[in-house]
């Protein structure tokens, strides 16, 4: 066994054995609340669901966490193949959907009609515009503008995801594609998170052979770029 297989394995057992004392805590909180049934809202009540809420919530970070790791270890799982961009766009927005209604984001598309299948990953590449999409819609104010749009360049596809929201500061930019690194929240944009979201996006990007980068204006907005390989043949290319 290689010692990245060694440290996988070993990840796997340490991530295994928390979710399970995790589950455990879930499963408890619920019978509690189940058992001493609490007025809606009241302290106990409040008290039950932040248990619940917050042990969720870790679970999910080990859950995100864990497939980081394996892929710096082990990218066996990445099978690119030719993927149609826009039905993963439109998954995508049906996810979103619920969070810009309520917003009532205006969210633009500017994708070609003749757009060229792109060699991806398609479970890997939804996470990647999940992660963008969804920042975009929770730190862009209500009513504000969101734009997805797509172009060439050589035998590349660039993504652009845009927003009108807080932006970032210059500084900051950078920063942004670190683990757990996050922007300061400001006023009127919802929680941002536990800062794991775009280092695994910069991950799967590189992953894939593209780049990611922002740019950026505080108090303006943000426009979060990457690149993927169109699926084209060697042949096709030199024609």
């Amino acid at each position: 066994m290689t010692q990245n297989n060694q440290s996988l394995h070993l990840t796997d057992a340490i991530m295994h054995e928390l979710k399970t004392s995790l589950t455990a805590i879930i499963v408890s909180a619920e019978l509690l609340a189940a058992q001493l049934n609490p007025e809606e809202k009241s302290v106990l009540d409040r008290l039950i669901q932040s248990i619940i809420r917050n042990a969720r919530s870790i679970d999910s970070r080990l859950s995100i966490l864990s497939g980081a790791e394996g892929l710096l270890l082990d990218n066996s799982k990445f099978q690119p193949k030719p993927v149609n961009i826009s039905e993963i766009i439109q998954d995508v927005l049906s996810q979103l959907y619920p969070e810009i209604q309520k917003r009532s984001q205006n969210i633009i598309i500017d994708i070609p009609d003749d757009l060229p299948a792109v060699r991806a990953d398609s479970q890997y590449l939804e996470q990647i515009l999940l992660t963008l999409m969804g920042n975009a819609v929770k730190f862009t104010g209500n009513e504000g503008r969101i734009k997805l749009s797509i172009y060439r360049e050589g035998l590349a596809l660039i993504v652009q995801v845009s927003d009108n929201g807080i932006g970032i500061p210059e500084k900051e930019q950078q920063l942004v594609f670190q683990p757990y690194y996050q922007v300061k929240q400001v006023k009127g944009t919802t929680n941002a998170g536990q800062g794991l979201g775009l280092a695994i996006a910069k991950l799967l990007v590189e992953l894939h052979g593209g780049k990611i980068w922002v740019e950026s204006i505080f108090g303006q907005g943000s426009t979060f770029s990457f690149t993927l390989p169109m699926a084209v043949t060697i042949e096709s290319s030199s024609n």
